[in-house]
């Protein structure tokens, strides 16, 4: 999860380098395939198809820009330009349908050498989706990875990119179906736009989207007949443990986004729980909530919320926090984590040891449950690195892992 809410990489890094690459790139001519049920409302069966929208053309020059002026080091080595497109599908989430997002770009003039399943970090800023591509992540992952001659898909999940609903965050009903079914129209080739590899799904994510990497990898595995299989997961600064890690480490306060973090998993669940938000915070923390976190505020959403994240809670769920009682939030934390299970195909848990965003704890401790449950998991400091200095670090560390990898297949 992010502070900054700038999904993967952080505003500051990478502001000065995507405006002028994405000036290059976005705008030169786009070709879109709709139909009328994304204009009429018309729900279709899970997986189908609305639009899909040409956004640009970035070229490896303008990729290795990005990256360079971003700071990310090592440095990654690039040699592909790459085609984004904006995906729209249906899908559903507690079995009512919904229509969504995701960003899909391709490597231009090779097949893909294996197709990145990117999950987002937190953001609470709509106009910043990952299938925008924002100025931050959509276009900072693609030249990552597509530069590099993979395939990436990420979806926007419920409450982003085209979705209005109140955010399925960090929940995990949702966040499956919604991939899964991204998954599937990826298995079915998008017409011959993209050819992926046999068995060559890697799954990455940051922060919040460290945990639905794991939620996704834990899935696809546990699944009679999924539509691809995985490779191996990267996950940086994710949330594993819920209840016992996450919760009460923000609880501290210590990042400046703790407010957002606890607000938006509580708005989350009092929505798709169907939960009365009151029961849990303050009249006036629980209306501020709703107020602040609609997608439409961006980095306002820090100066909304309290700097104390305990002033939004009544006094019943933190004495039942702290002496292990019984809730309804914390029942739904631990319906939503995602710890003690074992991967099959490798998974690395990567994190800075100065992140106070998520602790450092929560990856060492699923990879050691992992691994003493038979799986093959290992988790890998990155250095003394904050939240989004451990996403920069991290993924060049992932790109060398997944090329590795992609070649011994």
């Amino acid at each position: 999860m992010d502070s900054q809410f700038q999904d993967t990489f952080g505003r500051r890094a990478f502001v000065g380098g995507l405006i002028g690459a994405s000036g290059l790139a976005l705008g030169m001519g786009c070709a879109e395939r709709q139909d009328s049920s994304y204009l009429l409302g018309d729900p279709r069966p899970p997986g189908t198809i609305v639009s899909l929208k040409r956004l640009g053309w970035y070229p490896a020059l303008v990729n290795r820009l990005v990256l360079g002026l971003a700071k990310v080091a090592p440095a990654i080595p690039i040699d592909c330009s790459f085609t984004p497109y904006r995906l729209i599908y249906w899908s559903t989430t507690n079995g009512t349908p919904v229509l969504v997002s995701a960003l899909l770009s391709v490597p231009s003039e090779r097949v893909p050498r294996g197709l990145v399943l990117w999950m987002h970090g937190t953001n609470a800023d709509r106009s910043k989706s990952v299938s925008e591509p924002s100025l931050q992540e959509g276009v900072a992952v693609s030249a990552a990875f597509a530069g590099g001659g993979y395939a990436v898909m990420a979806p926007d999940l419920v409450g982003l990119g085209v979705s209005r609903s109140p955010q399925a965050y960090l929940y995990n009903p949702s966040t499956l179906s919604v991939t899964l079914d991204l998954l599937e129209v990826a298995a079915r080739g998008l017409g011959g736009l993209l050819q992926v590899p046999e068995r060559q799904l890697f799954i990455a994510g940051f922060s919040q989207g460290g945990h639905d990497a794991a939620v996704i990898h834990r899935a696809l595995e546990a699944a009679e007949r999924p539509p691809m299989q995985v490779r191996a997961t990267a996950a940086v600064a994710g949330a594993y443990d819920l209840a016992g890690t996450s919760i009460p480490f923000a609880l501290q306060g210590r990042s400046a986004g703790s407010s957002a973090y606890l607000g938006l998993a509580a708005q989350s669940w009092a929505t798709y729980y169907g939960q009365d938000l009151q029961s849990l915070m303050t009249v006036p923390a629980s209306n501020l909530v709703a107020r602040a976190l609609n997608g439409s505020h961006g980095h306002d959403v820090l100066k909304l919320l309290p700097r104390n994240p305990r002033e939004m809670f009544r006094a019943d769920f933190l004495h039942a926090q702290a002496t292990g009682g019984r809730h309804w939030f914390l029942e739904a934390a631990r319906a939503n984590d995602v710890r003690e299970w074992a991967p099959q195909a490798p998974y690395r848990a990567y994190f800075g040891t100065r992140d106070v965003d998520v602790s450092p704890q929560d990856s060492l401790h699923f990879a050691e449950a992992a691994r003493s449950r038979g799986g093959d998991a290992e988790a890998l400091a990155v250095g003394p690195y904050t939240h989004g200095e451990s996403a920069l670090r991290a993924v060049p560390l992932i790109r060398k892992w997944f090329d590795e990898l992609s070649k011994s297949a």
